[in-house]
């Protein structure tokens, strides 16, 4: 069964700091748990939840607020990588990661978070 992929806990905190507040049908309560609900800015909820996107919107966000694109490629069977483009101007590039991960999505995870985590050297 396929499912959709949301962004750990952790990211989800990152993405709040950076100014995501695109509504989600899903949020996180606690540090665990994706509660699924009503589709609303969770970041802006006065019970202080916070909003829990999928990868995709997360990827897609980065793209259209900061021109930064991210590529996962497979290397071979469970062993994935990603790069990082810049796609307005001239500062940073491409950023090609040195590890390589088992899963694409532990692979999308890590490079949303060293985005988000380095967001002043891509804009």
């Amino acid at each position: 069964m396929i499912t959709e992929d949301y962004v750990s806990f952790e990211i989800a905190k990152l993405l709040k700091e950076k100014g995501f507040n695109e509504p989600t049908w899903t949020r996180y309560e606690d540090d665990n748990e994706v509660i699924f609900g009503d589709k609303y800015d969770w970041n802006n909820s006065p019970m202080g939840q916070i909003s829990a996107p999928t990868h995709q919107m997360a990827m897609k966000w980065l793209r259209e607020e900061y021109g930064i694109s991210i590529e996962i490629s497979a290397l071979k069977r469970h062993q994935w990588v990603y790069t990082i483009y810049r796609l307005l101007e001239k500062k940073v590039a491409e950023v090609w990661n040195d590890g390589t991960y088992v899963s694409y999505e532990d692979a999308t995870d890590d490079a949303l978070k060293y985005c988000l985590e380095n967001l002043d050297k891509f804009i």
